[in-house]
């Protein structure tokens, strides 16, 4: 008894001095309480175990009881680390979730949030279509003729509208919003300040706009992907993996234009014609000259206005195929081009690689105009008019808008209808997965992160080129 009136004697001269606090004192309390209670608990075992009439246990060695000391003092080891380690409730796991330390993003990696899986996904399009400006002058109507400026928007979101009735009926949930940004109340600029497009999961533009980055730094801050299905240029963005190119550029087309002729003429000596007459001329021939460093051996030539024949003649082997590569965007002059090439040298063979412009060169696509050139012209997609999937979508715009699809309502039904896919399997952020492009009717898309010379982030492009030759004998797409 005395004992204890010390006991209580000496903790509250502590705590008149301070030596221990309040919650010492409650925390010593309690563990001197389980001390007790755990001490009593054992007694009334022992006590149990006296009082039974059956035999007692068999005496424990040294050995055994030293073996479970070691595995006692293991276990509490083991306990005391777990107890550090995991949050006790489930409030305190938030906690440490929330303030654990975020992962280190290296050079060039690309760190994305988690996808959102959905039952009902938005797109939102973007595209010049000059809508306002229609209604002003009264052409608005079935039969009008749409100006050339609004076709390519017209005619993709053309596409667009026949891929969402498709998937309609295939049972996609999607909701399509079409935005004319050529109105004074849909400009890029008001979308954004607005609050236009902050519900949207996915954004397709099919425009050639200045304003592009600025489409491109919304969708990067907002975490959505933003599709540019028809510019095949980047106007300057870069550290934007939610940044898409569906449509190769200049450049990919230039560099692929080297890795052909170095494969199919290692070691020949090629003509490289171009000219700095526009800044676009001039870029892909830096393009390719940057490029090669090597793979080719060019023979340069610039030009000004039409080769000169006596400029050409010593570079020529009229008993070989001689290859020539035109850095020249220009149809026009490129057209030109080709007829004095065919015509000053009659009896000798070329092959020319040229630009993805001259696609609407007529003369390349008619036999015997140009009999002893095989012209080869690289393309970012190529609709085969013989499939399945394109004869439903010519019968569909035929029946909905009358007369033929042109090649940009086919890349707008492909757009929509690929996307949509995506977002249905893998959610909103499907970037990791480009490689399935099952969902893509005509082009086999391939999607790449693009990088710098010093490996920092640009954006995703698509890489994959198809190239469609064109000869005296016969005339073909390859998709290489």
């Amino acid at each position: 008894m005395r004992k204890s009136k010390l006991i209580i004697y000496i903790l509250v001269a502590m705590l008149t001095t301070g030596i221990v606090s309040n919650n010492a004192d409650a925390q010593w309390w309690k563990k001197r309480k389980e001390r007790r209670s755990a001490r009593k608990h054992k007694h009334d075992q022992e006590v149990a175990v006296t009082d039974d009439s059956s035999p007692a246990p068999e005496p424990v060695s040294k050995k055994e009881r030293k073996k479970d000391k070691r595995e006692r003092k293991r276990l509490k080891r083991a306990a005391r680390k777990q107890h550090h380690k995991t949050p006790a409730n489930d409030d305190d796991l938030q906690y440490a979730q929330t303030v654990a330390k975020p992962k280190v993003k290296k050079k060039g990696e690309v760190i994305y949030p988690p996808t959102r899986m959905k039952d009902s996904y938005r797109i939102d399009f973007l595209a010049a279509l000059y809508l306002d400006e229609l209604e002003k002058e009264g052409k608005l109507g079935a039969n009008q003729k749409v100006p050339e400026k609004a076709f390519p928007g017209i005619s993709f979101y053309e596409g667009l509208t026949l891929a969402a009735d498709s998937l309609k009926k295939a049972g996609y949930n999607v909701e399509l919003f079409v935005h004319d940004i050529t109105a004074e109340t849909e400009t890029p600029q008001a979308l954004i300040a607005n609050g236009r497009l902050d519900s949207a999961d996915l954004i397709i533009g099919a425009f050639h706009s200045q304003d592009m980055p600025l489409i491109a730094e919304y969708a990067r801050r907002k975490q959505v992907n933003f599709i540019s299905a028809l510019s095949p240029a980047d106007i300057g963005i870069k550290d934007n993996p939610y940044f898409t190119m569906t449509q190769p550029s200049l450049k990919t087309h230039c560099e692929w234009i080297i890795d052909d002729v170095a494969k199919k003429y290692p070691a020949k000596n090629v003509i490289l014609l171009h000219r700095d007459a526009t800044q676009v001329d001039e870029n892909a021939f830096n393009y390719i000259n940057n490029y090669n460093d090597g793979y080719v051996h060019f023979k340069d030539i610039s030009l000004r206005g039409m080769p000169e024949k006596a400029t050409l003649q010593p570079l020529l082997d009229s008993g070989e195929i001689n290859v020539l590569v035109v850095s020249i965007i220009d149809p026009g002059y490129s057209d030109s081009l080709l007829q004095v090439v065919s015509k000053e040298f009659p009896h000798t063979r070329f092959e020319v690689y040229g630009m993805p412009s001259w696609f609407v060169i007529d003369d390349i696509h008619e036999e015997g105009v140009l009999p002893n050139l095989t012209v080869n012209v690289t393309m970012p997609f190529n609709i085969d008019h013989t499939d399945a999937v394109t004869k439903y979508v010519s019968r569909k715009f035929k029946c909905e808008y009358g007369g033929k699809a042109s090649e940009l309502v086919y890349r707008g039904y492909e757009t929509m209808y690929w996307y949509t896919s995506l977002l249905k399997s893998y959610g909103t952020i499907f970037n990791l997965n480009y490689a399935d492009i099952a969902g893509a009717p005509f082009t086999r898309y391939d999607i790449k992160l693009k990088k710098d010379k010093e490996g920092n982030v640009l954006y995703n492009e698509n890489n994959h080129i198809y190239l469609y030759k064109t000869s005296n004998e016969a005339t073909t797409n390859k998709a290489d």
